[in-house]
């Protein structure tokens, strides 16, 4: 993979990233500035940062896909695997990268002939952002706004923006997002493929879901008692089937794991 091409896999994800107000004023006041140790130096704080490179594999080309909080590394995860999928109807961009939309979830597994875990939980949600990523080489980046709802309501599409507003609930303050991770080829495996998050967020806990899958969850560290009604915002990162999976919401971890456990 070139330089370019990584890139453009970061300018992706900087222009979806969406914080709330308070995240804003306390990454102003608490900017902090990670200093990789593969190739990207001088980002903001509260960024994710996919690192398509590395030489974190062991025997079986089967990955470490090692996950960072700020230079931590966490439990490890079930390894990820080469995964087939099909070729996508669009053009790619100047760097060689496709950024295909949809409105559902399904479409994206029936577009790429490919088995991924899904959940009740989603059914019937018409308020769904996906859109998938990929060099069609080598990674595939699936990520799904509003995957979950619970009791958050009032859904306004704000057409400027794609995205929608809502109101948070009593379980969910904001809706749950999804993020699929593929590595379609030898040399995605043999590189590694590692995930850092940055700045404003701590490790929480591992454990072991209902299904068997090793999970990391980790939440933000805004200082929750100077803001009124504000809930962390959590993530839980685990691999089945050689696919990488990560949830994130501002709900509770008991309800994260919840969650977890419905994916099949």
């Amino acid at each position: 993979m070139t330089k370019n091409s990584i890139k453009s896999i970061i300018d992706s994800e900087l222009r979806q990233i969406e914080l709330t107000d308070e995240i804003k004023n306390n990454i102003k006041s608490k900017a902090v500035y990670h200093k990789s140790n593969r190739m990207w130096k001088g980002l903001a704080a509260s960024i994710v940062i996919i690192v398509l490179g590395g030489t974190t594999v062991y025997a079986g080309y089967h990955i470490l896909n090692k996950v960072y909080v700020n230079e931590e590394i966490l439990t490890e995860l079930d390894s990820m695997q080469i995964v087939q999928m099909n070729e996508l109807d669009a053009m790619p961009n100047e760097y060689g990268i496709i950024n295909k939309d949809y409105r559902d979830y399904n479409a994206i597994k029936n577009d790429l002939g490919v088995k991924l875990l899904d959940t009740d939980l989603s059914f019937d949600n018409p308020y769904m952002l996906c859109r998938v990523m990929t060099d069609t080489k080598d990674f595939a980046i699936i990520t799904v706004k509003n995957f979950i709802l619970g009791d958050t309501g009032n859904y306004q599409f704000i057409e400027s923006e794609n995205r929608y507003s809502y109101s948070h609930g009593t379980e969910f303050f904001s809706p749950v997002s999804l993020t699929v991770d593929l590595i379609l080829s030898e040399s995605q495996m043999s590189n590694g493929w590692d995930s850092d998050y940055l700045g404003l967020y701590e490790f929480v806990e591992s454990y072991t879901s209902d299904q068997g899958y090793k999970v990391n969850i980790i939440k933000d560290t805004v200082d929750e008692e100077n803001m009124e009604n504000y809930v962390s915002e959590k993530a839980a990162i685990f691999v089945a089937n050689g696919v990488r999976y990560s949830l994130k919401g501002r709900v509770s971890i008991d309800t994260l794991k919840n969650i977890v456990n419905t994916m099949k």
